[in-house]
């Protein structure tokens, strides 16, 4: 019987190196194969126990397991902005049609038809959204349409940061004077105001819309009269004032009328001697009727400067057909060098008064037209950043890793993909490069683990175990053969 069991025993040793030879051939097929962990054969002996409990007699070899080697992978540099690598722990979560939820480290993402982020085989690239007040991740794993995405637009004056409106710096020359024409606030023309700036504002619906703010210089006011002592009293007198309007195309706005121009707010500028602007003045904006023969009347209106002179003003107004009331605030600042304003955040903006011409050195408003997107860039952490046409940029949502506490228990399912097992553990969620996640390298592949070297070696190792334990199989026939020719 001990020769008998020899020849399993070499038969157990040809089987399990046999399969080495396998796992060996599979790793160096895998050589290029974006994002593949080589398998490593474990073994493990067969003891056999005498029913009379004698000594133990080994009965060959058997596979105890074939482990998923999960060490780093060389990256490879590509041109493709999807292309992804995870530097460090962890799997991209993928999920298909029937929302099974698989793990890869091969990131070689494309757009399908419908603009979501796939695999190769079609499988959705999760992601989740992000804060964009804390950059923190929100939400639950989705997948992502990059191409359907839409920058919304922001109408002027509703930005989320201090001091968002329309902001003007600009000189307005001392030596003016004031214009002699009857100022018409409706069909105004270049002869009716001394200086003017336009800006481009947007409304709810992302429409663009000019304004123009025109300064006019406005006559010297003599002192008032102290009626008890019948002379001028000191500080009552009113020198280089100046009248500014902000002006818009009556067809943009509601009411309006074609052809015409529409004063929608205005106030009053007052300066020192040096060019600063000085003291408060309140005031208000008369808009007079106009008469065409082919239009009816305006009613007159008047307009309640409520704010002092020198002060942030709101001007209120509704674009035709774009939506609801926008409220836009024009800065006017106390004023230094013109080369040199002063601090933005706190409204002293550089509105000055020299004896040199009207320069415009500044005039911004802020919001945004609507705008479709260009491109992608995907940082670090994950962020998908995306570009749109109309120049602003924002988070569009954040690739996830997903790590395990044993990731080599992981489930291989072919086509660099894993599920998860109980012996796995559950799925960690994690931000990239937090927690002991890997970072997320954009415009890179990973390349297999696989050491060509080492299983080189292997095979050759494989190779003569196979033939060692042939020859017990072929040893072990031939002494049978000669107990049988014994018996002869």
């Amino acid at each position: 019987m001990p020769m008998i069991g020899s020849l399993y025993t070499g038969a157990s040793g040809v089987k399990t190196h046999s399969a080495e030879m396998t796992v060996t051939g599979s790793n160096i097929a895998n050589v290029n194969t974006t994002g593949y962990k080589y398998n490593r054969v474990n073994f493990e002996d067969l003891v056999a126990t005498s029913i009379a409990g004698g000594d133990k007699i080994g009965k060959g070899v058997n596979i105890a397991e074939i482990q998923n080697i999960q060490t780093q992978g060389a990256f490879e540099t590509t041109e493709n902005e999807t292309d992804l690598a995870i530097d460090g722990n962890g799997f991209f979560t993928l999920k298909d049609k029937a929302g099974q939820t698989v793990y890869t480290r091969a990131g070689q993402f494309t757009f399908d038809k419908e603009g979501f982020l796939t695999s190769q085989d079609g499988k959705y690239l999760q992601v989740k959204d992000v804060n964009p007040d804390t950059n923190a991740t929100t939400g639950t794993l989705k997948k992502i349409n990059i191409l359907d995405q839409i920058d919304p637009p922001t109408p002027t004056g509703d930005g989320v940061k201090e001091g968002t409106g329309v902001n003007l710096i600009a000189n307005l020359n001392s030596n003016v004077k004031e214009p002699k024409l009857q100022v018409d606030y409706d069909n105004v023309t270049s002869e009716m105001y001394n200086f003017s700036s336009s800006v481009t504002v947007y409304d709810s619906k992302g429409q663009e819309h000019a304004i123009n703010v025109v300064f006019r210089k406005l006559a010297d006011k003599p002192a008032a009269i102290d009626p008890a002592t019948n002379t001028p009293i000191p500080g009552t007198e009113i020198k280089n004032q100046w009248q500014w309007l902000t002006l818009v195309p009556g067809e943009d706005l509601d009411g309006g009328i074609p052809g015409t121009t529409k004063a929608v707010g205005g106030g009053f500028l007052q300066f020192s001697a040096d060019g600063r602007l000085e003291r408060d003045i309140s005031g208000q904006i008369g808009i007079p009727p106009q008469l065409d023969p082919n239009l009816p009347p305006l009613p007159p209106t008047m307009t309640r400067i409520e704010r002092p002179a020198n002060t942030p003003a709101q001007v209120g107004y509704t674009f035709k057909g774009a939506g609801a009331l926008q409220n836009i605030g024009f800065t006017f600042g106390k004023g230094s060098n013109p080369n040199d304003p002063l601090d933005t955040r706190t409204g002293v903006d550089g509105i000055t008064q020299f004896a040199n011409e009207y320069k415009l050195i500044e005039a911004k408003a802020d919001g945004m037209k609507s705008g479709k997107i260009e491109s992608i860039f995907i940082k670090q952490d994950g962020t998908i950043q995306g570009a749109f046409d109309s120049g602003n940029t924002k988070s569009l949502g954040r690739v996830v890793v997903t790590d395990f506490k044993a990731k080599e228990k992981l489930a291989q399912m072919g086509k660099n993909l894993y599920k998860m097992t109980f012996e796995s553990g559950p799925a960690l969620e994690k931000d990239p490069g937090q927690s002991g996640a890997g970072t997320v390298n954009s415009k890179s592949l990973e390349r297999s683990n696989v050491e060509l070297s080492n299983e080189f070696v292997n095979m050759i190792e494989g190779q003569r175990a196979f033939q060692a334990n042939a020859k017990t199989v072929t040893t072990s026939d031939e002494v049978l053969a000669d107990m049988i020719q014994m018996k002869r």
